[in-house]
């Protein structure tokens, strides 16, 4: 089924904690386990849902997929509600959270009129280095195994959970814009973000947690990633037809793609802002991959 991410059980140990466009998921067990932290101005929507499932108890993780101001702007926040957690992500996240100017631009993209000094993008570290392959024990709920899946961003990893057959990819597997659509990410490099999203569908797998929207059993789980890809290469496809067409003119393809994929999709979706900016990024990616200079 496809299920909308609300906050909601999944399964046994297994929640979304919702919003629906901005969700993030919590495993529950003797090591309670976060995966990403949404933007900051939901932080104590977060927290009070954590609060919910663990009562008193303590959240001993949280992953982070990438840097993203809607994936890890509330991590300051819970690491102030949660002091013990341990903040785990990958070395060019580290790298990336290390620098002023990151830091400054996702507080700039979190900002919100009228927040809260609490809802305010709060800064934070990594605690604990993760890479593709790396195992960490989850005790009753097995091992998360750690995928690095670049294309969407350089530092994207995506987290499976072999023993409860769960896949958490973030948007290296695109994102569902609830209507059959996926919107394609590759954000930076088109070929990598390709060769990830099909590295994800070998897994073994009977669920999927999206990063935004939705999430995924059975049958509309096993189909996912067929889709994913059939889509993914009309998207690049489409996009490099209109580049032969309109040459050294992204704006205009820019604005012929837009009409065609997001003004049809229903609400909630993406803002338009941030839309706007990922498809010039993902038509700046495929221009590089046919050679063409980017605008």
């Amino acid at each position: 089924m496809i299920h909308r991410s609300i906050t909601t059980k999944i399964a046994d140990n297994l929640y979304c904690l919702g919003p629906e466009e901005m969700p993030t998921y919590l495993l529950d067990g003797e090591v309670p386990t976060m995966f990403d932290a949404g933007i900051s101005v939901l932080g104590e929507h977060y927290a009070t849902e954590v609060r919910n499932i663990l009562g008193a108890r303590p959240l001993h993780y949280l992953f982070l997929s990438h840097v993203h101001f809607d994936h890890c702007g509330s991590t300051g926040y819970l690491r102030q509600v949660y002091p013990d957690v341990t903040i785990c992500a990958s070395s060019i996240s580290a790298e990336i959270i290390s620098k002023p100017s990151a830091l400054k631009l996702i507080g700039k993209l979190s900002a919100v009129p009228g927040m809260t000094e609490a809802q305010k993008f709060k800064t934070f570290t990594i605690d604990r280095i993760i890479e593709d392959g790396d195992s960490i024990d989850l005790h009753e709920n097995g091992v998360l195994r750690a995928v690095a899946t670049p294309g969407h961003t350089r530092d994207m990893t995506s987290f499976y959970l072999p023993q409860l057959r769960t896949l958490i990819p973030s948007e290296a597997a695109g994102v569902p814009a609830g209507n059959g659509h996926i919107y394609s990410e590759f954000l930076v490099d088109y070929e990598a973000y390709f060769s990830s999203i099909n590295r994800l569908a070998n897994l073994d797998f009977e669920r999927i947690l999206c990063a935004h929207r939705c999430f995924y059993d059975g049958e509309d789980a096993a189909g996912y990633f067929e889709d994913a890809i059939d889509q993914t290469i009309g998207f690049k496809d489409r996009i490099a037809e209109l580049l032969a067409e309109y040459p050294n003119n992204h704006e205009t393809v820019g604005r012929i793609i837009k009409a065609e994929e997001y003004e049809e999709v229903p609400e909630p979706k993406l803002p338009e802002p941030a839309y706007d900016l990922n498809l010039a990024a993902k038509i700046n990616a495929v221009s590089r991959l046919l050679g063409i200079a980017p605008n």
